[in-house]
């Protein structure tokens, strides 16, 4: 199985308010703007495959799943936007540095429509095969290993990212 992604480098954001990332190689989930009138913050979010999102807005919720040891983590993020919609994040971050990053970034209208987008990510697209196929010289045996291992970081990516929103939709929910 060859899992396909697009990937894009993590560019380095300014930090806002008093967000204190988990990551120093990652100073922000978006880069802001500045303040406009009202208060609000002008964002412009990276998308993978796709132009970057920018709206004004604030930040509702944001969750991210960096443990220490871990390959890779998910973070979660969800914005109003000053016409009355919402913004839901999902950023994919790789512990090694100079690794690439996934932004998967979708507009809503309704706030149970961006909570579904959250509940409905599938974190096994999130793992990139790294399995030489076209390495003619691999045994049949070495090829095993190679598809165990995906299978573990698959699995461990699924695990990471249901813990990971399962926080962030209980810290939402708080009073």
């Amino acid at each position: 199985m060859n899992v396909i992604n697009v990937y894009e480098p993590i560019g380095a954001y300014e930090p806002y308010g008093v967000y204190e990332p988990m990551s120093a190689r990652e100073p922000g989930p978006a880069a802001p703007r500045g303040p406009r009138a009202g208060g609000a913050t002008a964002f412009t979010l990276r998308r993978s495959g796709a132009r970057p999102l920018s709206f004004t807005g604030r930040r509702l919720a944001h969750h991210s799943g960096e443990r220490s040891g871990a390959a890779q983590w998910h973070e979660l993020s969800l914005y109003a936007t000053d016409e009355g919609g919402y913004v839901a994040e999902i950023r994919v971050q790789g512990a090694t540095q100079g690794e690439a990053g996934q932004f998967h970034v979708a507009a809503f209208e309704e706030m149970e429509a961006a909570l579904r987008f959250f509940e409905t990510h599938d974190a096994r697209h999130d793992v990139a095969s790294d399995i030489p196929i076209d390495d003619a010289a691999l045994s049949p045996a070495e090829l095993m290993v190679h598809a165990a291992t995906l299978k573990v970081r698959v699995a461990e990516a699924v695990s990471g990212y249901r813990a990971v929103l399962s926080a962030f939709l209980t810290a939402m929910h708080r009073p």
